[in-house]
């Protein structure tokens, strides 16, 4: 392996590139960085980068040839994401086809910065909100309704339970960390269910699904999540409810609140 020298930064030039759990191209992929997205360079191995996502902290191993060259200083954080469904953006000659929520770093007047590239993005834009809105909150949820369940997913083309809880809080300017099992930690306690409000999140164990899982709250008896595919279904004291069977799918196991949120009846 080869120590990382000063210039320790790049950012993906590709729409969505897969973040390895080891320096190996066929190894398990636990989470993605998307386009314009920066990460910290720590470790070197045949072409391998071991990262840390410079948004949420989150560490893995990516190939090199789907970032910029390393520079020395942090790349810029996107405060403005594609608001279209999809959409090209370009440089030169070269196109990327991104999903809404990719984040535009240094945008202004159609133009962004990747590294030292310009490209143009055409499309409609999305600024980071300083308050969460709940209603701006849905219609993006809404966009995401049967995207298919994909382990390590962050877009629309594929996404997992805690990949769509940070996604959609992230559209609302709320910054989480990657994985359920982290997530359970953000914000404070909420009591039960009772207490809860739309907008907290939900943990749960599974039963016939397995493993750990988190969904959002919405209010009036239902959670949305990522199992199967991005959905709807009954939430009560016991867990998830799967509408099209009736069976209890998941237990709930904790409540967390991390944000107030506003927009309500608006």
């Amino acid at each position: 392996m080869t120590q990382p020298t000063s210039l320790s930064f790049a950012i993906c030039r590709l729409a969505v590139a897969p973040v390895r759990r080891f320096a190996d191209m066929v190894s398990e992929m636990t989470t993605q960085v998307r386009f314009g997205e920066g990460v910290e360079i720590l470790d070197e191995n045949r072409g391998m980068w071991q990262v840390r996502l410079c948004h949420d902290g989150y560490d893995g191993w990516v190939d090199s040839r789907q970032f910029t060259a390393p520079q020395a200083a942090p790349p810029l954080a996107g405060r403005v994401l594609t608001a279209d469904l999809v959409g090209w953006a370009t440089h030169g000659a070269e196109k990327r086809l991104l999903p809404c929520g990719t984040p535009l770093p240094a945008w202004a007047d159609g133009a962004l910065a990747i590294g030292e590239e310009i490209w143009k993005w055409n499309g409609t834009v999305h600024h980071l909100p300083t308050v969460p809105h709940w209603g701006h909150l849905l219609a993006e949820a809404d966009r995401y309704a049967h995207t298919p369940y994909f382990w390590g997913g962050r877009t629309l083309w594929g996404i997992d339970c805690s990949g769509l809880v940070q996604t959609l809080l992230l559209h609302q300017g709320i910054g989480i960390q990657r994985d359920c099992i982290t997530q359970v930690d953000e914000g404070t306690t909420v009591l039960s269910l009772h207490d809860a409000q739309p907008g907290d999140l939900a943990f749960f164990d599974g039963t016939r699904d397995g493993g750990r899982h988190v969904g959002l709250v919405l209010g009036g008896g239902e959670v949305l999540h990522s199992s199967g595919y991005v959905r709807v279904d009954a939430l009560t004291a016991r867990g998830i409810t799967v509408r099209e069977t009736g069976h209890l799918s998941h237990r709930l196991t904790a409540l967390r609140r991390v944000t107030e949120w506003g927009g309500f009846g608006s």
